[in-house]
């Protein structure tokens, strides 16, 4: 947070740069990955993962780049099946955020059944 204050890129987008919805977005964004990292953190944190789903949601509902943040997450768990760190934990943690990240995606009316049709979200769907 402290290092995020000072970024001339993040200030920019933040309350203090502009009043559009990218300062709602880079929060959103953040806690989607903060919740993440924690919901792979060890075999028991594999329950985050629906916070994850949730955050995700309230990003997608947000901004329209929430394409990037389940890339990113996509290919975060698609790393770490390659490096041997495949886990039951991860496959909960994963199946959690995507399951209910999608729903909650394809609940927002400007989004609607991209998630499921676009080809730049396939990615995801892959590695689910």
């Amino acid at each position: 947070p402290a290092v995020m204050a000072i970024v001339p890129a993040h200030l920019m987008r933040s309350v203090g740069g502009g009043y559009d919805n990218e300062s709602i977005a880079l929060t959103a964004m953040c806690l989607t990955f903060f919740l993440w990292i924690r919901s792979v953190r060890n075999d028991h944190s594999w329950h985050w993962g629906v916070l994850t789903g949730l955050a995700y949601t309230y990003m997608v509902a947000a901004w329209g780049g929430y394409i990037f943040v389940l890339n990113m997450i996509a290919v975060h768990a698609g790393i770490l099946m390659l490096l041997g760190r495949y886990s039951s934990s991860l496959h909960r943690a994963y199946t959690l955020f995507y399951v209910i990240g999608t729903y909650g995606a394809m609940s927002v009316p400007v989004v609607g059944w991209a998630p499921l049709k676009s080809l730049e979200q396939l990615g995801a769907f892959g590695i689910f």
